[in-house]
């Protein structure tokens, strides 16, 4: 931003771009922003209980006999997630992708079954001819489109070719799960009798036609399903809907036209007086390196040592756990030699994406702890008994690290009873695979990180300082752990689209909400701690990107609900609040060029003699994080949010393709950044090896990129043709993705994925877990760095509330 040389604005030349940034005007805007997201919030509540498919009896429409009971179907959905099928395929898209969606697929065989029934029934009288498969085809379309459901007798109603397809879908799930030769066997028949009981397989193929039926019948008063015709199948007459259509368009119309307001204002902020870069006269180095060297830290910094070791060991596991998960597609089941061979039992591949996915964010959780923690000290004094807390933190979050790992194997492969399973195994659902009880434990242990915080920056949470940086580091936690909740309201016995719409406002104000507003606020700290922007300019971009993202992505989690029994105004807030996502975004690219410069800056200061330290490996991070929020989170991210994209990339690799750009790129760089902000204080200066981070960051961020173009992506786009042709239950189908292209890809994968392990990862685990012996000691320091800070820039915020005033 230029400087402005005339010094302040006359009240009549105050432009938008002005007004966005008066700090008293602060509390106006974060009441709109909340206003607008409660009120959006409330719809989708409403919608999503008021517009749930009926979940009850199947009764046969001739004599009203019950074909498929309540009680079996929610008995079918107990299994499907206590045995971690959640993990290995999926529900109306939402799951793995190893397996089948179970949806997709169900739907499908009962199209095929209805087909061979009214085949059969004329087959009785003469042979069947093309053109009597013809009119069975029309017909059967034309029966699973119907809606039988009877209101004022709460029952679905169907006939005798479908309760025939009910039957077939019995037999097709016993050969799955039983049969190791059948063509659709569960892992390929590698794992036999993963669900044996035959009420329980029973129950399982009925809650499967209930999902498919719910896909096919038509919503009342509309003229598509209850899914918006999801999952694609040309067979059934499963197509695109109009909304989908329009919405697209329409979404696309709001980014454009957001796209240019943003311009406009960034345009009209040029204006204002200071340069976002002009901190101090050093760069990419800390008061307390220039101030302390390696002589010591601050009181309870040293505490924070064991959360960063613990994350770096999760980040290992989690690693470790998807290269066995991709190692099923191509081998003989998760590592099957070292298994049957060396450890003697047998991982399925539901317990290993359980744990791939849980662990990754278990693991930025530990890092994000460990950090914000180290940071307090620098904000205020260390209340008493703060490091008791610390401490008794730690244990917690390593109690509920333990009992996550073990329970997902052990509540996954049947030594807990179902109850036990529940609460101390795993609930099954993707993402929140760990066990009731230790998702109740971690929810306390959070809160009491969130009470930490809080003691630490309560003197920063007055009338004054109610938007500072300190301050925003207790609302971005206490934000992030606040949405956590939300999985609490899912229970056992929830309808699917129920049940999914909380486990996805937890999952979704996770990475795309919380994560977006802490990683805003913990850049924004760090870049003050680093001289790089000055406080005044830090609050001010905060405030704004938070307020963007908050508006933007709490009514943008509609577009995970697109095809989960919705209806139609759930595209349409998803489609045009989720594409808004990427404006927030296109303001960190405005500058970025700019921050590229520091390295030089920096290099230039020391040998000039003004600093003596560079935090070269943290700031390399912090810039991966910027290219991975506009690339992995933006790009690929609006590219398969746009609804008629979505429709057929929907439970397809397309989607694990972002999710681990914005993943690891997004908020696994600004774990290990912070993680290396804080040891580059903590470690011995002799300790530190730059060249290592190096290596590691380049691994890293090539690993990732190669893994995700030799695969994730082709794979993707493979799939996507196959779901366009046939429909996704051909392209989830175990031919599909175990044939030579799959395979072949899969195994082009390991370039990437080695260059990840063996040159970030290990390299990363050695450096942390190294150096616990090669720690400065803690001294007490009188006077905060903020303290310091405040006086040193008391002229500045005199100049910026001047600035108010003239606006």
């Amino acid at each position: 931003m230029s400087p402005n040389h005339s010094g302040t604005l006359g009240k009549g030349n105050r432009t938008f771009g002005h007004i966005l940034l008066i700090k008293k005007y602060w509390w106006l805007h974060a009441l709109i922003v909340t206003t607008i997201s409660v009120i959006g919030l409330v719809a989708l509540g409403v919608w999503t209980y008021s517009s749930a498919p009926p979940l009850t009896n199947f009764v046969l429409s001739s004599n009203g006999q019950t074909v498929i009971p309540e009680w079996q179907i929610q008995r079918g959905k107990q299994v499907f997630h206590l045995k971690g099928l959640m993990t290995y395929g999926s529900f109306w898209g939402d799951g793995g992708e190893r397996g089948p969606d179970y949806t997709a697929e169900a739907l499908h065989h009962t199209y095929v079954s209805m087909g061979k029934y009214y085949e059969n029934e004329i087959a009785k009288l003469r042979p069947v001819t093309q053109e009597d498969r013809d009119m069975i085809a029309v017909r059967v379309k034309r029966e699973i489109r119907a809606n039988g459901y009877d209101e004022k007798a709460n029952v679905i109603r169907i006939n005798e070719a479908q309760a025939f397809a009910y039957q077939e879908l019995i037999t097709h799930y016993t050969r799955t799960f039983t049969d190791a030769g059948y063509e659709e066997a569960f892992m390929k028949g590698r794992i036999k009798n993963h669900i044996n009981n035959p009420e329980d397989l029973k129950a399982l193929a009925g809650y499967f036609f209930w999902g498919g039926w719910v896909s096919g019948a038509t919503r009342p008063g509309e003229d598509y399903s209850y899914t918006h015709n999801w999952p694609p199948d040309p067979a059934v007459g499963n197509v695109p809907t109009f909304p989908t259509y329009i919405w697209s368009f329409i979404s696309i119309f709001v980014l454009f036209c957001g796209t240019m307001l943003i311009l406009y204002v960034y345009g009209e902020m040029k204006t204002l007086p200071g340069e976002p870069f002009n901190g101090r006269d050093w760069s990419l180095t800390t008061v307390d390196l220039e101030n302390k060297g390696d002589a010591y830290v601050r009181p309870t910094q040293r505490a924070t040592y064991k959360f960063f070791a613990f994350a770096v060991i999760l980040f290992l596991v989690q690693v470790c756990a998807g290269i066995l998960s991709a190692e099923d597609f191509v081998g003989g089941g998760p590592a099957n030699y070292l298994e049957r061979s060396i450890l003697g039992f047998i991982i399925p591949f539901t317990v290993t994406r359980g744990w791939h996915t849980i662990v990754q964010i278990y693991w930025f959780f530990m890092a994000w702890v460990g950090y914000t923690l180290f940071f307090l000290p620098r904000i205020s004094k260390v209340p008493n008994g703060q490091r008791f807390l610390i401490n008794l933190l730690f244990t917690l979050c390593l109690i509920v690290g333990a009992g996550a790992l073990f329970g997902i194997y052990l509540g996954h492969t049947g030594f807990f009873s179902d109850d036990m399973a529940y609460w101390f195994g795993s609930q099954g659902w993707e993402f929140l695979e760990l066990g009731r009880f230790w998702h109740i434990l971690m929810l306390a242990s959070f809160c009491l990180w969130v009470f930490i915080i809080f003691r630490a920056v309560k003197p920063w949470i007055t009338s004054q300082n109610l938007w500072s940086v300190p301050a925003w580091l207790f609302y971005g936690s206490g934000i992030m752990v606040l949405f956590l909740f939300f999985g609490m309201f899912m229970t056992p016995t929830q309808n699917f689209a129920i049940a999914d719409y909380w486990r996805w406002m937890n999952i979704h104000m996770w990475v795309e909400v919380t994560f977006e507003v802490f990683t805003t606020c913990i850049v924004g700290y760090m870049l003050v701690q680093m001289g790089l922007v000055n406080r005044a300019m830090a609050e001010r971009v905060i405030f704004l990107a938070v307020m963007m993202f908050l508006v933007t992505a709490l009514i943008g989690i509609s577009h995970n609900f697109y095809w989960i029994a919705k209806p139609t105004g759930i595209i349409a807030l998803g489609s045009v609040f989720s594409t808004m996502q990427v404006l927030p975004l296109l303001l960190i690219t405005l500058d970025a060029w700019k921050m590229r410069t520091e390295r030089t800056k920096a290099q230039e200061n020391v040998a000039e003699g003004k600093q003596r330290f560079v935090m070269e490996g943290v700031w390399t991070f912090i810039l991966a994080v910027n290219f991975w929020n506009i690339f992995g989170a933006g790009v690929f991210g609006s590219l398969i949010n746009l609804p008629i994209v979505n429709y057929y990339e929907h439970g397809t690799y397309l989607t694990g393709n972002h999710a681990h750009a914005a993943m690891f790129g997004v908020k696994g760089n600004i774990a290990i950044a912070g993680m290396l902000f804080a040891c580059q204080h903590l470690f011995q200066r002799s300790a530190w090896n730059e060249k290592l981070i190096k290596g590691v960051f380049w691994s890293l961020q090539v690993g990732l990129v190669l893994m995700m173009m030799l695969d994730l992506f082709p794979v993707g786009l493979y799939q996507v043709a196959t779901v366009f042709k046939q429909g996704l239950w051909a392209a989830r189908a175990q031919a599909h993705v175990t044939d030579n292209v799959w395979i072949t890809l899969t195994w082009m994968r390991t370039v990437g994925g080695a260059i990840f392990l063996f040159g970030g990862v290990l390299p990363l685990v050695y450096f942390i877990l190294s150096r616990a012996g090669r720690m400065v000691r803690e001294a007490v320091v009188e006077e905060g760095e903020w303290t310091i800070y405040d006086k040193e820039k008391a002229k500045e915020r005199e100049a910026w509330a001047a600035g108010d005033e003239a606006f």
